[in-house]
């Protein structure tokens, strides 16, 4: 047998076991962190509950971003067409102010779909924050590699997301403009 041959089909045979594997690794993935903010729920929550007030927290693609919904609470959301991060929507589940509130994210007609919650509680004289996502890439073999470094990424991106509310609700103390939960 020839040498190119031999390489060949040590290559093929390592492809196949590379496909294997990723096949097997799990596609679901869980990230989550907690905060401590210096403002009671009742002062957090619209900042959560309103997609203005998320769009200026949160990560949110640069272009073709687009409202629907309420303004606030369960059914409003937004849309996105963005070169970087294709097409996708956000959209809030339910919202039990100043307490929870859970959405959905959807990113190329599903292909990967991102559930959230958000959790407040009063401690310290602020509020407690407990923010946990959870996906799943399903099966794709190459994307079962994804999915195991997707929980310290997103958790990463979630921590600073509350950086900047953190500053945002520093800076907003007597902001006019937040319309109560």
């Amino acid at each position: 047998m020839k040498l190119g041959a031999r390489i060949f089909g040590a290559l093929a045979g390592l492809l196949l076991l590379y496909l294997a594997v990723g096949l097997i690794l799990p596609g679901s993935w869980e990230a989550r962190t907690q905060a401590h903010l210096d403002a009671l729920p009742e002062t957090v929550f619209p900042y959560l509950s309103q997609v203005r007030e998320w769009t200026r927290w949160n990560q949110v693609p640069e272009s073709g971003v687009e409202t629907f919904g309420p303004g606030r609470g369960q059914g409003a959301g937004f849309r996105w067409d963005d070169p970087r991060y294709g097409q996708g929507e956000m959209r809030f589940l339910s919202s039990d102010p100043p307490r929870s509130l859970t959405y959905r994210v959807s990113v190329e007609e599903g292909d990967l779909v991102i559930h959230g919650t958000l959790t407040l509680g009063e401690q310290d004289g602020g509020t407690r924050l407990l923010w946990v996502e959870e996906g799943d890439f399903g099966w794709n073999p190459l994307l079962g590699y994804a999915a195991r470094g997707m929980a310290d990424s997103q958790t990463r991106a979630m921590e600073e997301s509350l950086n900047a509310l953190r500053a945002l609700l520093s800076k907003g103390k007597g902001e006019e403009g937040l319309n109560p939960p």
